[in-house]
């Protein structure tokens, strides 16, 4: 891997290191959800997603689409966020991040 790879990879769990994002990703693991869901499921001020999902979009973590007014946001690659995702079980997830 040349040095640039590396910088890629650390920002990219750098992303993924406070546990604000990483409730984010573990819902939209779930499927697309627009910015007012994730609000409900993660219980943080919409402002505060909203800044969260900017630095995941920046990482290439999630996209977006736009529906009417609002902005709905889904996992760029599920299926590589899943297997992160599941190398720690849902009971350790959820004390990790507690």
């Amino acid at each position: 891997m040349s040095e640039v790879d590396y910088e890629m990879v650390s920002d990219f769990f750098k992303a993924l290191g406070n546990a604000t994002r990483l409730r984010i990703v573990r819902e939209l693991a779930k499927g697309e959800k627009c910015v007012g869901t994730v609000e409900e499921c993660v219980h943080v001020s919409q402002a505060n997603i909203s800044q969260h999902l900017v630095i995941l979009k920046e990482r290439g973590i999630v996209d977006r689409r736009k529906e009417k007014n609002m902005r709905c946001y889904y996992l760029r690659r599920p299926d590589f966020i899943k297997a992160i995702l599941g190398l720690v079980g849902d009971e350790e997830f959820e004390r990790c991040v507690k």
